[in-house]
C-alpha cells in the first residue's frame, strides 16, 4: 500500500470520467494541484461530494490488498449469499487481472474508490500539457 500523506487536509476538487479513464483532481493543503489518472477502470464508487471535500487520506492498494468488502462497495452487492458468491467471483477476477484500488477517504465530503489497471499521479500543469498535447495530435 502506498499512502499519499501530502493530501491530508487537502481537497478533492472533482473528477472527469473519459471512457475507461478517470481523472481525479486533488490539491494539497498548500494548494498544490495534482491529478490521479486511473487507466483501465473496471469500476468506481464515488459519493458524498460536497463543497469543500476535505481529504483525510489517499491510498493506492495493490492487487493483494483488494478485499471482498471493496468489491461489495464498488459493485453495490448485497451481503446475502448471492452477493457473496458474485463478490467472490469478482474479487478473483480483480486479482487475476492485477487490478489495484485508489481510495480517498474524507474528513468531510467525497468518498472515492476506483478499481483499475494502473494509477499515475501528475502535477496539474504537467497533466494539462500532456493531455492537451495528446488531444491536439489525435484531433489535428
Amino acid at each position: 500500500m502506498r499512502e499519499y500523506g501530502e493530501f491530508h487536509d487537502g481537497w478533492f476538487e472533482g473528477l472527469w470520467i473519459d471512457a475507461k479513464t478517470t481523472h481525479v483532481f486533488l490539491s494539497t493543503k498548500e494548494r498544490e494541484r495534482f491529478v490521479f489518472v486511473a487507466d483501465g477502470v473496471a469500476e468506481q464508487a464515488i459519493d458524498g461530494i460536497k463543497s469543500g471535500n476535505i481529504i483525510f487520506e489517499v491510498l493506492i492498494r495493490d492487487t493483494e490488498e483488494v478485499f471482498l468488502r471493496d468489491i461489495q462497495c464498488l459493485y453495490a452487492l448485497r451481503t446475502v449469499s448471492t452477493g457473496e458468491i458474485q463478490g467472490a467471483n469478482l474479487l478473483e477476477k480483480a486479482r487475476l487481472q492485477g487490478w489495484k484500488i485508489l481510495e480517498i477517504n474524507p474528513s468531510y465530503g467525497a468518498n472515492c474508490l476506483i478499481l483499475a489497471n494502473s494509477f499515475e499521479l501528475h502535477r496539474r500543469d504537467d497533466w494539462l500539457k500532456q493531455y492537451f498535447a495528446i488531444s491536439k495530435t489525435v484531433s489535428g
